[in-house]
């Protein structure tokens, strides 16, 4: 099922912004997690909660056990203007911060991280038991809220739902 008409109009608003600053994101990366990682998943979503290594823009909690939040998911996100290598690499490595911060908050083995620049996107994950780089998982894209874009944050949001 693809993007919902509101989703979309605010996937229009935010392509449409001269200068848009990472708060300009919120409501559209929002829509989609709420999309992929809704309540009826056991899923509550976080915005910019301060934590170690930092404050990310969105932490994905599964609640499985009671009284147990796991996060599975950390995402970041930054302005258009750094969709340039140097942007790319300075939001792997606050990611990669953000993760390794809460990777003793979870009962699961691994948690994913996904890093938005503008509406270019990738996804990975790192392990309890890993080294210090994340691996990737679904390598840069142009466009989430595109119709191909949106079957691959599908397929990674099954990945997230099948987490260990």
């Amino acid at each position: 099922m693809p993007y919902d008409a509101v989703t979309i109009r605010e996937a229009d608003h935010v392509k449409g912004l001269q200068n848009a600053v990472e708060d300009d994101l919120h409501g559209l990366y929002d829509a989609i997690l709420h999309h992929f990682f809704g309540r009826d998943r056991n899923y509550i979503i976080e915005h910019q909660k301060m934590g170690p290594g930092g404050k990310p823009e969105f932490i994905v909690i599964r609640h499985d056990t009671p009284g147990k939040r796991n996060p599975v998911l950390i995402v970041e996100l930054k302005r258009p203007s750094k969709w340039t290598t140097a942007g790319k690499q300075e939001i792997m490595q606050e990611l990669t911060a953000y993760i390794e911060g809460r990777l003793d908050m979870t009962e699961y083995s691994m948690i994913y991280g996904l890093a938005g620049i503008g509406v270019h996107w990738t996804a990975c994950y790192m392990k309890k038991a890993g080294g210090p780089n994340p691996v990737i998982v679904q390598p840069w894209h142009d466009d989430i809220t595109s119709a191909q874009g949106y079957n691959l944050m599908q397929a990674f949001a099954n990945t997230v739902h099948n987490i260990k």
